[in-house]
């Protein structure tokens, strides 16, 4: 039972994600140019992000449906889409 409950252990630890983005939220990338002055969101936790450096990060996130980790600080600066939350991204990653 012993080695059953360590190897149990080990199965899930290894198994686990690891993120650079520590303490990151998850969300999903949504492509809303249909939009009148909208282009990619992200939306988690409920809220829509409209993250205005998502171009910074890495191309082949832009993927509608796309699952990531990410985190961000609120932006002062105004929306034209105005769905969201104005956010500069600090952390983005797929998971």
């Amino acid at each position: 039972m012993k080695w059953f409950s360590i190897l149990t252990v080990v199965i899930l630890v290894g198994c686990a994600k690891s993120t650079s983005c520590h303490n990151a939220l998850q969300g999903r990338i949504k492509n809303l140019t249909g939009l009148d002055g909208c282009g990619w969101v992200i939306e988690a936790e409920g809220k829509t992000f409209e993250p205005l450096n998502l171009n910074d990060f890495d191309s082949s996130l832009k993927k509608n449906n796309q699952k990531i980790y990410f985190k961000y600080q609120p932006s002062p600066a105004g929306s034209i889409c105005m769905v969201g939350e104005t956010v500069q991204l600090t952390c983005v990653e797929k998971r």
